[in-house]
């Protein structure tokens, strides 16, 4: 590493990846700096403690909402999560739930949680109970995400077709409040 903001950069990486992964309480500081190339008086001289570091790397950051018409929604959304796992990119909804479950300050996480996902979906959504319908389609597709990723449902996993096509009518029934 050159200089501390690459440093910096590298443990930021190391720390993300590491707490979506194992969580909170199974992470050392010892891990991250391993993860980042820096030791790891580096990573507490740059990010203090480790709850600290946790806190400025929880994100929880949504992809872009589908630019499809609302009647496709549903598939569209259950399609960037499975492809998601067919590229072998990390789940931003998998990672959030880890976050959540593991944190040590879950009402942090809810909130930046809400912001990211419920929230611009709601925005999107017309008629009577909008938000209760965002957050019942961020329930679903936050199932889905867990079940595929932290539990590699094998039927699941080997059916994604299946998956996709069942599972984005589901969306869909709840995007549209019927």
């Amino acid at each position: 590493m050159n200089t501390s903001g690459d440093s910096r950069a590298a443990i930021d990486e190391a720390a993300r990846a590491l707490f979506a992964v194992r969580g909170f309480d199974q992470v050392t500081i010892r891990d991250i700096a391993a993860a980042a190339g820096v030791s790891p008086a580096l990573v507490m001289k740059l990010c203090g403690t480790k709850r600290e570091l946790f806190l400025a790397t929880a994100t929880v950051t949504a992809p872009p909402l589908p630019q499809v018409p609302r009647d496709r929604l549903g598939a569209a959304l259950v399609d960037q999560l499975v492809e998601r796992l067919e590229r072998e990119v990390p789940d931003h909804l998998a990672r959030a739930v880890m976050l959540q479950l593991t944190g040590p300050e879950p009402d942090e996480v809810r909130t930046r949680f809400l912001a990211e996902y419920v929230d611009p979906l709601a925005a999107v959504l017309d008629g009577p109970r909008a938000r209760l319908r965002a957050e019942l389609v961020v329930a679903a597709l936050s199932g889905l995400a867990t079940t595929l990723r932290l539990f590699t449902a094998p039927e699941a996993t080997g059916a994604l077709a299946e998956v996709r096509a069942s599972y984005g009518r589901a969306v869909q029934v709840l995007l549209d409040g019927d």
